[in-house]
C-alpha cells in the first residue's frame, strides 16, 4: 500500500480496539479473578467447606491460566486472533454453566482450573497487549492503561451485580446465566471489530501517516519475519538479568494482589462487614483501578522504567501497611482504595514494561512466558492465605509477609538495565 492509498479518519481506529480490549478484559477479569471471593462465599456456605478449599479452585485457576499462557502467546503469532478470542468465551462460558450443575465442591474446582482458566487466559492483557502493541507506539502505554481499566470496570460491575442475582434467585441460576452472556457477548465483539494489524484496515500506527514511500509487506515477508523472531536467542533473553527481576517483580505483585482479592470479601466478613459491603468494597477497588490505570500507564510512557516499578513496589507497600491497621470499616475503606490503585496499576505497567524492555517481534513470546510464570507465582497465593487464616484464624500474618517480600524486592530495581535487553536481542543470531 503506498502513501496515496494511506485512509485518515477524524478517530483512529486503534482507540475504538482500546474500547473492544476493555470489555473484553471486564470479561475475562472480571468474571473469574474479581468475582471469585464474591461467588465463592455463596458456594462455600452450600457446601460447608472451610478457606483452605475454597482457595484451591483460585489457586488452580491461576496456575492453568500461567501454564498455558506461552502456548496461547505462540498461537496468537499464527492465527487471527479474533478466532481464539472467540474459541476462549465458549470454553469459558461452558466452564460457568456447567459449575452450575456441581453435586460437590470438587466440580466447582475443576469448572474453574480448567474451563475458566483458560478462558482467563485467552481474554486477558496476553492477547489484548499483542494486540494494542501492534496499533500503538507513541502512546503504547497509555492505550494499555486505558485497556486495562477493564479489569477493574469487570470487577465493578459483575461482583454487585452478581451478589445481586444470588441473593435474588441462587447461585446456579447466576452462574449459568452468566455462561451465556460470556458465549454470546465475547464471539459478536471480536466478530465484528478485531483487526489484527492496522494495515488491515489500510491504517499506519498511532494514525500517523506512514513515512515517504511506506508500503505494507505482503503477508508472506510477515509471517517469514516473525517467523525469524522466533528463532532468535530467547533463551539468553528468558535468563537474562532483566527478565529475572521484572518477573519476581510483578510475580509478588500479582500474587499481594491476586491473593488478597480472593479474600476481600472474606475479610469484610471477618470485619462484621455484610456479604454485601463484602462485594461493595471489591466495586470500590475496582472504580480506584479505574483511575490507576490510564494514569500509570500514560506514566509509563513518560518516565523510565526503574521509576515506573518503583512506583507501583511503592504503592502496593502503602496497601499492605494500612490493611495491617484496618482494624474497623473505616480503616478498611481506606486500605482497598490503596490497594485498588495498586491493583490498577499492575497489568499497564506490567504490559509496559515488557514492551519497552523487548523487540516487539518477540513481544508475545516474552509476556506469554513472563505471564507463565507470574501467574504460576500467584497461584500460590489465595490457598497459602487460605491455609494461614486456618491455621491463625487472621490475615495479619498474611499482611506482614507480603509486606516484608514487596519491600525486599523493592531494592533490586536498580538493577534493571533496558539497554541491555535490546543489545541481546539485536545481537542474537538469526535463522
Amino acid at each position: 500500500m503506498k502513501n496515496k492509498d494511506y485512509r485518515q479518519s477524524k478517530i483512529f481506529y486503534g482507540w475504538w480496539l482500546v474500547l473492544v480490549c476493555m470489555l473484553i478484559q471486564a470479561v475475562g477479569y472480571g468474571t473469574s479473578l474479581y468475582l471469585y471471593s464474591v461467588l465463592i462465599g455463596a458456594i462455600g456456605k452450600d457446601f460447608q467447606s472451610g478457606r483452605f478449599v475454597l482457595m484451591i479452585g483460585v489457586s488452580g485457576m491461576l496456575l492453568l491460566t500461567g501454564l498455558m499462557s506461552p502456548k496461547i502467546g505462540s498461537l496468537l503469532d499464527r492465527y487471527p486472533l479474533k478466532r481464539i478470542l472467540i474459541a476462549g468465551a465458549l470454553i469459558m462460558g461452558s466452564g460457568f454453566i456447567l459449575m452450575s450443575f456441581s453435586p460437590h465442591i470438587s466440580m466447582v474446582i475443576v469448572c474453574y482450573a480448567v474451563f475458566v482458566s483458560l478462558g482467563m487466559a485467552i481474554l486477558s492483557p496476553l492477547s489484548c497487549s499483542l494486540l494494542l502493541t501492534r496499533w500503538f507506539t507513541r502512546y503504547r502505554g497509555f492505550a494499555l492503561g486505558i485497556s486495562a481499566l477493564g479489569t477493574q470496570l469487570g470487577g465493578a460491575v459483575f461482583s454487585p451485580v452478581m451478589a445481586h442475582f444470588i441473593g435474588l434467585y441462587d447461585w446456579r441460576i447466576a452462574v449459568a446465566g452468566l455462561g451465556i452472556f460470556i458465549m454470546v457477548f465475547i464471539p459478536l465483539l471480536a466478530w465484528f471489530f478485531i483487526y489484527d494489524h492496522p494495515e488491515n484496515k489500510g491504517l499506519h500506527a498511532d494514525g500517523d501517516h506512514p513515512p515517504e514511500g511506506w508500503e505494507r509487506e505482503p503477508d508472506d515477508v510477515q509471517a517469514a519475519a516473525r517467523s525469524e523472531a522466533r528463532t532468535s536467542s530467547l533463551k539468553k533473553i528468558f535468563t537474562g538479568r532483566n527478565f529475572i527481576i521484572v518477573v519476581l517483580i510483578m510475580g509478588v505483585s500479582s500474587m499481594v494482589y491476586s491473593g488478597l482479592l480472593s479474600n476481600i470479601s472474606l475479610i469484610a466478613l471477618d470485619n462484621g462487614q455484610t456479604l454485601e459491603r463484602g462485594a461493595l468494597l471489591v466495586s470500590l477497588l475496582s472504580v480506584v483501578g479505574m483511575v490507576s490505570s490510564p494514569l500509570m500507564g500514560r506514566l509509563s510512557d513518560l518516565f523510565s522504567v526503574r521509576v515506573t516499578l518503583t512506583l507501583l513496589s511503592l504503592t502496593g507497600v502503602l496497601a499492605l501497611a494500612l490493611f495491617t491497621q484496618a482494624s474497623s470499616f473505616p480503616l478498611l475503606v481506606a486500605a482497598v482504595v490503596c490497594f485498588g490503585f495498586f491493583g490498577g496499576a499492575v497489568v499497564p505497567v506490567w504490559s509496559s514494561v515488557i514492551s519497552r524492555l523487548y523487540d516487539p517481534r518477540i513481544y508475545g513470546r516474552v509476556f506469554g512466558a513472563s505471564t507463565a510464570i507470574v501467574y504460576s507465582m500467584a497461584a500460590f497465593a489465595a490457598p497459602i492465605i487460605g491455609l494461614l487464616y486456618d491455621f491463625s484464624g487472621s490475615y495479619q500474618l498474611t499482611f506482614v509477609v507480603l509486606l516484608i517480600a514487596t519491600l525486599l524486592l523493592l531494592v533490586s530495581i536498580s538493577r534493571v538495565r533496558p539497554q541491555e535487553t535490546r543489545e541481546s536481542f539485536e545481537q542474537s543470531p538469526r535463522a
